[in-house]
């Protein structure tokens, strides 16, 4: 494993350690994610960044590092590029291998004991500060609930077992794009061998189906606010009330003051009219080391299928439902 450091000048600050997970193709949307970070932070807010990536991203530790050292010399950047672990594991959706790197953070950071992930495809508006301090004792880790009925997906899942178990949730289901994971509960419980057992098999939504299976009774929730799914719509929001997932005050606060926009489904770097896109690309174009990086022209000129629609297609060819 290869090892590189920043040390920013943090000495008596509490910093929030965050981490990002990704390998060569999200580079530049890493660093984007990182700046939001940071131009959100509050006065008293600093960071202890993770990158742990493949070794072809290894070329992001000196454009993240300016991007840091121009927000906030107080924060540090700690790059580790490993070779992915999870090479053969089971991958669907257009989405590789590398969205199981979050699963190695138990072993890649011994000496750490909570750690906030965050997916590469996300905006954040304001401070983190809440957010980090949700008690997770006695929890394996903290998430929003994915709010989503995935009945038609998890029949996809090659054991009933496991589609048993993931229907069970129900309403319980995380989205796994932003959690706050307590590690030392995680290796407490021994969970790092069973998450690497069942990488080779196959879950509609990869890594975040193992999440979701192997901690449950062990999850803590977080308000919707700390990751809006850029694809549900109002209506979406009035069903889950309904339904009990969120209430009224969670549902207000994540239509009207997102903390973290989470562009799950569509990208708004690849499909300019992605809903909520226009608030990325409005804070992309207004940062000069950012607004280069991003074709928005091209963006703009896409209009084919949703990723949601190519991705329902492939899995279906590949489970022999479509010839």
């Amino acid at each position: 494993m290869l090892f590189k450091r920043y040390h920013g000048t943090i000495k008596g600050m509490e910093r929030l350690r965050i981490v990002f997970c990704f390998d060569e193709n999200l580079v530049t949307q890493v660093q984007a994610a990182a700046a939001s970070l940071l131009d959100a932070r509050g006065p008293d807010d600093h960071f202890e960044i993770h990158c742990v990536c493949t070794e072809a991203a290894g070329t992001v530790q000196a454009p993240l590092e300016r991007v840091i050292k121009t927000r906030d010399p107080h924060s540090s950047l700690i790059t580790h590029c490993v070779e992915n672990p999870y090479g053969n594991a089971y991958q669907v959706r257009d989405i590789s291998a590398g969205t199981y790197l979050r699963l190695a953070l138990p072993g890649l950071l011994p000496e750490v004991d909570r750690i906030l992930y965050m997916d590469a495809d996300v905006l954040v508006r304001e401070s983190l500060a809440p957010l980090w301090k949700t008690p997770v004792d006695g929890m394996a880790l903290a998430a929003v609930k994915g709010a989503v009925n995935l009945s038609d997906k998890w029949e996809w899942n090659s054991s009933r077992a496991y589609w048993h178990l993931l229907s069970e949730m129900k309403g319980g289901y995380i989205n796994a794009g932003v959690t706050l994971l307590n590690l030392a509960e995680v290796r407490k419980r021994g969970l790092s061998a069973r998450w690497h057992e069942l990488t080779e098999e196959r879950f509609y939504y990869q890594d975040q189906d193992i999440l979701n299976m192997t901690c449950q009774g062990a999850i803590a929730y977080l308000p919707p606010k700390y990751n809006r799914l850029a694809y549900l719509e109002d209506k979406d929001f009035e069903r889950f009330v309904t339904e009990g997932i969120y209430t009224q005050e969670e549902k207000r606060e994540a239509l009207q003051s997102p903390a973290i926009i989470h562009y799950a489904g569509d990208k708004p770097w690849k499909r300019y009219d992605t809903n909520l896109g226009s608030f990325w690309w409005d804070y992309v174009n207004a940062q000069p080391d950012l607004k280069d990086l991003f074709d928005e022209e091209k963006a703009r000129r896409y209009h084919g299928p949703t990723l949601g629609q190519r991705a329902v297609r492939k899995v279906k060819k590949w489970f022999g439902r479509e010839t």
